[in-house]
Parts: structure tokens; sequence; C-alpha cells
């Protein structure tokens, strides 16, 4: 099974059929798929759509909300209240349903729907059962790094696989593996899922320190010299992110980014770094190839990198966030550690904060993700506002925006409300979006201290891909959820569209029911 002329071919001994090119954003690119499909009647799926094809498919619809009005919120009681520790406003005094974010702060969704926000100043991670079904000022039933909800010292009682300070990034991978940049320790922790772990609130694995107990930036080597880092050193790491054997951390105070196979003991080696010319032991900004801070970027260096996302081809995206563009690196585990295109930016040599003006630019970005159907939300912290990128890959303006009223060309504080009003449209420094299952955008909102919902439509029967119809590109994720349901659900695939024939599962039954409503008038 290849690639060809951006069409994917299957070949069945007998007949050759071609898929559109969304196949490859959505994973169907391995060989070892082809006889897995052949075997589970993905064959006659595909030579049926083929035909249609031919007709031509569908229009595309943008996938995710519609509109850019947000439904429910976490943090404070309502969408106009903004409050630090709603209702006190008191930073020493947290509780299960109030926020102090600051920084970094990040939002994940186990695949079971359970939500995860990095409660930063509060120096804690909350949880809530269903980041689908909360009510406005709901309280969390979880909480990590803290021993109840109504404490927030850093790392309260002593440094342990128990506390935290200034958690940031957060990942849960497809096994319900809790993943937290622990920022001010230095260290990523794996916490085993929270749903079965007999101790879920204590890490099980530690990134970037020997031991649990530990904390010291580069192992010791400290923040500030050129050359103190090292290949299983961290320095405030803002990001984390896990598919597969693969992780990937974003060394936010080394000016870099690390990637790590199949990480299962503490400390572990990492096997590439990206923004320091390939060295390990660089923490240079804008390293110009002579490891020292420098003026200027280029495709190889970055300056404070925070977000990360994957697309479903493998490639990686990473927010340079002092340096107000997006990097795209193709396929990063098999090539060089240059960039291959950016977004915020004319080149790869430029960095001026909204570069061309706000509708063209960037400032700050800081978080990134990348939903089912191949769109990458933006989180552009300084211009209070997500950005949509529906084909990333082929067009690097934006298709919508959150947080501005829809407008590209604006960029202020809550929409122009200022600092101390807000509403559910309104944004201030939002440093985290990310879709569920269902297609609902989630954003954490952390100048205004809380979390906000937007719901989508409801969901198309069939639409594998998200993009918001049913039509002859949603046959390649099919075949996928079929074939592979943890990759499918590794690029944040709800596979119940697929449940056709109402068994709760997206199986063999499900392909005369699929190719029906296909062909149906």
């Amino acid at each position: 099974m290849n690639q060809l002329q951006g069409d994917f071919r299957y070949n069945t001994g007998r007949v050759t059929f071609s898929l559109p090119g969304p196949a490859k954003r959505l994973g169907i690119g391995r060989q070892d798929q082809s006889m897995n499909m052949i075997r589970k009647g993905i064959v006659g799926v595909a030579f049926v759509v083929s035909a249609l094809a031919a007709i031509g498919a569908s229009p595309v619809a943008a996938a995710g909300p519609a509109d850019t009005t947000a439904d429910a919120v976490l943090g404070q009681p309502n969408l106009t209240s903004n409050t630090l520790n709603e209702p006190s406003g008191d930073p020493t005094m947290p509780t299960a349903s109030n926020l102090a974010l600051s920084n970094a702060a990040h939002l994940a969704i186990a695949p079971d729907g359970r939500l995860y926000i990095s409660d930063a100043d509060n120096h804690r991670v909350l949880s809530w059962p269903d980041a689908a079904a909360f009510a406005d000022g709901d309280a969390a039933d979880m909480a990590f790094g803290q021993p109840d909800f109504v404490s927030n010292v850093p790392n309260n009682g002593g440094v342990s696989a128990s506390t935290l300070s200034l958690p940031q990034g957060l990942s849960v991978d497809e096994a319900g593996n809790l993943w937290v940049a622990d920022a001010f320790n230095s260290r990523v922790l794996k916490f085993n899922d929270p749903a079965t772990d007999a101790t879920p609130t204590a890490a099980d694995l530690v990134i970037g320190q020997p031991d649990m107990v530990s904390n010291d930036g580069n192992l010791g080597g400290g923040p500030v010299e050129p050359d103190v880092a090292l290949p299983d050193s961290l320095l405030f790491p803002g990001r984390v992110i896990v598919r597969g054997d693969d992780v990937f951390i974003a060394d936010s105070g080394n000016s870099r980014v690390l990637h790590y196979a199949a990480p299962m003991a503490n400390k572990p080696l990492a096997d590439l770094v990206f923004g320091q010319f390939g060295d390990f032991t660089i923490r240079a900004k804008n390293n110009q190839g002579d490891g020292v801070d420098g003026c200027c970027p280029l495709p190889e260096n970055l300056f404070n990198p925070i977000g990360l996302a994957l697309d479903a081809g493998g490639s990686l995206f990473v927010a340079d966030w002092m340096n107000h563009r997006v990097l795209r690196y193709d396929d990063p585990l098999a090539t060089d550690v240059a960039a291959d295109a950016v977004i915020g930016q004319p080149d790869l040599f430029s960095n001026a904060p909204n570069n061309g003006g706000v509708a063209d630019g960037l400032s700050l970005p800081i978080d990134l993700f990348i939903g089912c159907g191949g769109a990458l939300y933006v989180a552009d912290s300084a211009n209070n506002r997500v950005l949509v990128h529906d084909d990333p890959i082929a067009d690097a303006s934006p298709d919508r925006v959150f947080g501005q009223l829809g407008s590209f060309a604006a960029n202020g504080v809550n929409h122009g409300l200022g600092f101390f009003a807000t509403d559910p449209d309104a944004l201030w420094g939002p440093t985290a979006a990310r879709l569920d299952a269902d297609g609902r955008l989630h954003v954490v909102d952390t100048n205004n201290h809380r979390l906000l919902r937007f719901d989508a439509a409801p969901l198309v029967p069939g639409d594998m891909n998200d993009d918001g119809v049913f039509d002859v590109d949603d046959v390649a994720a099919f075949a996928l959820a079929l074939t592979d349901p943890i990759a499918y659900a590794s690029v944040d695939c709800g596979a119940s569209r697929g449940d056709l024939d109402g068994s709760g599962d997206v199986d063999g039954l499900d392909v005369a029911p699929f190719v029906a409503a296909l062909v149906a008038p």
C-alpha cells in the first residue's frame, strides 16, 4: 500500500483502486494493513467507493464547532465571571471548582472522556469525569499534586511522586496513562491510568530526574550556561505529547524538543533533539550553529518552544513561542532536525510578532492541537484568540477564529471588553485548545481563569474524518477504525460515528450499512 500522486492505491492482486489523499491524514499508509483490509471486507467497500469517486465527492465542511460562542465553563460559576480562585480572588483559597491559571496551563481528554486541567498556580491537576457533560462551575472529582481540594502549596510535603510545582503540559496516551510536564520540578511524570491504578495520584515514571524526590534543573547544571543540557535532563518543560511508543517533550527552558522511544525507566535518554543542531548538550536560544545564544531564527533552531502536535501522517508541529511562529517537521523520526515549513512568518528566517499584520501573523503562539479531520488549532496567546487552519499542509492562512467575534484583524483582550469583564465569546491569553472525540472544542482561557467548551453540531453517522459530512472521503478513516482502532483513536477520532449497526463497536457488521448509506440517494 503506497501513496501515488496524492492518492492511496490498494492492490488486491486482481484489481487496483484508489482512495483520495485524505487517507494519508488519517494514517492509512502502512503496508501491513493491506491484508487486514482484504480479510475484513474493506476491499469491497473501497471498490464501491472508488466508483463513486469518479462521479465526485460531496462538499467538505469545516470540522469542529460552527459558532464561536462558548456553551459551558469550568473554574467560574458562569460565562461572565473571571475571578482567580473564584469567588474569593484569593490565591491561597482553592476549592474543587475554582482555578488559578497561569503560564502555559493546559488540558487533556482521555479516551474515556475524562478531562484534566493543569491548575498551574494552585500546583495541581484537576480532573472531571466527562469533558462532554459538565455544567457551569462543576466541581472536580480528582486532584493530583495536592492531598485535598483546598491546598495549593508547591511540592506539598516535599518533592515526591504525589507533588507538583507549576504543572503545565498534559497528555493522555492510548492506554489512558496521564503525562504531566511538572515545570518547576524540571521533570515529566507519568501516572498509570488513573481509572484503574491502585494509587492513581502517585506518579509511576519520571523523565528528567533520577528519582521522584529530585528536581534539579538540568540534573544540577542549572539554567544559565549555554552548554549544561544533557540527553537525560530537562529545564522547565512546557509540553509533552505521546503517541504509541513515541514521547515528545518541549524542553522549553532549554529551547529544544526531545524525543524518547518507549521510555520504561526513570531518567531515560532522549534519542533525538530539535532546535540545537542535533547537539544534546546545548541549550542556546536561537542557536546559530555555534552553541551560544543567537540573534535570529533558522530552520534548525528554537526559542523557548512550548506547543506540540502530531498529525496522522507523522509530521511534528512545534509552537516556537518566542519566535512567533509554528514550525512543521515532516517525518521527524526519519529525517534531519531542520523544519520544513512555517506558519505565522513569511519564511523560516523571520520572527517578528504579527509579521504582516494581525490577520496574517502570530504573537506568542503557545499551544497546538490537530483534530481528527487534520485541522490545526493554534492558541495565539498574545493575540487573545484561537486560530483554526483547516488544511495546515496546503494553506498557511487560518480559516476560523475564536475569541475575536470572527475578526482575524482584531486582538483585543476579551475582544475589547478589557481585563475585568468577559463573556462567552471572549478570550484573554488562551494557552490550550483541544477537541474531544465528538468534536466539541475545549479552550483553556488562562487569564480569565476558566475552561470553555464550545459544543459542536451532533455527529453525522459515518463521518469518520470529522469534516461535517458523510461522503467518500470517510472511507479511509472507516478502514482505519476497523483495522487499527488504537491508531484511529490516537488521532483524536471518535469511532462511535462508524457504529452504524448500533452494536457498540465498529466492526465487520458495519461495512454493509456504511456502503448502503454511501450509495443511498
